[in-house]
């Protein structure tokens, strides 16, 4: 499968390569309504051949089926990280630790899925995580009488997580070697791969040795390729540009259960594209979409985007530069390429499950390399497991699970 992804976005540099803002766009050829490509997307054998080309080269999705039950008490949190932290509790329940097993969370945040893992496995916990807001809250929703859970605020690299969980256990004089289980919920950027890294490194005599690791990962934006991907594959013909990244946040099978707005959404990003080149066509020296001028447009509210007239109107406002005019007009000049636009954005969106996709496969395979090679991780299995279901706002619903063989 990594070979099809390889070659599928090796031969769409047109469309991954290309912003709407960027006046490349405007030679895009008409794809027809953006309507019609998303619901050739969502239908059951898609006629378009690079649409059924994307479907075939995405992994599935579906979540996988749990009989465990954990009661998971909600107070807090949204019913989005309800549904991660039971789930991640539930799986983790199947898993053939340990009774001695210690807990580390990466990433704590506010420490759901801490103070879940040690009510359910009667373990003690240490919660990492690089912000000291997040150590503090996490601590606070603890309470005061919470015991067995250790907080610590470090910056997470490969080098500092392994320090830490060495300090935590020689402080507390845990016998060695000693079964660490590693949870990661949305691990951003570099962190899924430096906590493999982390535990790749370990010498066989270390004191303490993964008893198996649970990491979900996300904000791809916020990797340094090469280094961090890809990490298996040969690279692309050409490197992925920044935005590939943030494209493989969409979630484009969930797009019909909200389709206004899926529309608002387009129209949000087609509409400032058409803004950049109503500017740029008044300043001729200018881009459409990267000078200091466009950029102060910033974040707008759903409403300035209710008609063309009021976003002409607000957006000149921001910038500074009347672009509405005494009279502006009712719908944005020439539909043929406002259309045009619309499919290339929704195009760029269907490929972000594809560039996910490429970046799970492109681990999955690093991991299994380097564990048929390391001691201390010898007999290990490394797996994708689809813990979360997406239809819930869990996007990123892929958790990278390292473990003996058979457990």
């Amino acid at each position: 499968m990594l070979g099809s992804i390889h070659h599928l976005l090796a031969s769409n540099e047109d469309i991954i390569h290309v912003h709407p803002n960027d006046p490349a766009a405007d030679a895009f050829p008409d794809w027809g309504p953006w309507q019609t490509i998303v619901d050739d997307y969502h239908s059951d054998a898609p006629q378009m051949p690079l649409v059924a080309a994307i479907r075939a080269a995405q992994l599935p999705r579906d979540p996988i089926q749990l009989a465990a039950s954990v009661p998971q008490d909600g107070f807090g949190m949204s019913p989005k990280k309800h549904h991660e932290v039971t789930r991640m509790s539930q799986f983790v329940g199947t898993l053939d630790l340990p009774a001695n097993v210690r807990i580390v969370d990466v990433g704590a945040g506010q420490g759901y899925v801490t103070r879940a893992l040690h009510a359910q496995l009667g373990a003690p916990a240490l919660a990492l995580d690089g912000s000291s807001v997040q150590t503090h809250g996490s601590q606070a929703r603890g309470g005061p009488g919470l015991s067995g859970i250790t907080h610590v605020t470090v910056h997470l690299t490969r080098a500092t997580l392994v320090s830490a969980i060495d300090s935590w256990l020689s402080a507390t004089a845990t016998p060695t070697p000693a079964p660490v289980l590693l949870v990661a919920l949305h691990a951003c950027g570099t962190l899924t791969p430096d906590l493999f890294r982390a535990v790749l490194d370990l010498p066989p005599t270390h004191s303490w040795y993964p008893a198996a690791i649970v990491a979900v990962g996300c904000c791809y934006n916020l990797m340094h390729p090469p280094a961090d991907f890809p990490v298996h594959v040969p690279p692309l013909p050409v490197p992925l540009p920044a935005s590939a990244y943030q494209m493989a946040a969409q979630v484009p099978s969930t797009w019909h259960l909200s389709p206004d707005r899926l529309a608002l959404t387009i129209r949000k990003v087609v509409w400032r594209a058409l803004l950049g080149r109503l500017y740029a066509s008044s300043e001729p020296d200018k881009d459409t979409g990267s000078t200091p001028t466009m950029r102060r447009l910033g974040r707008l509210p759903d409403s300035a985007y209710a008609s063309w007239p009021t976003f002409l109107k607000i957006a000149s406002q921001r910038i500074g530069v009347d672009l509405a005019g005494p009279n502006p007009p009712p719908e944005p000049p020439n539909p043929d390429f406002q259309r045009r636009l619309e499919s290339l954005h929704v195009l760029r969106c269907l490929f972000g499950p594809v560039i996910e996709s490429y970046i799970i496969l492109d681990r999955v395979e690093w991991l299994k390399e380097q564990v048929r090679t390391s001691e201390t991780l010898k007999g290990y299995s490394v797996e994708a497991v689809n813990l979360f279901d997406q239809a819930t706002g869990s996007g990123r619903n892929v958790a990278l699970v390292l473990r003996p063989a058979g457990k």
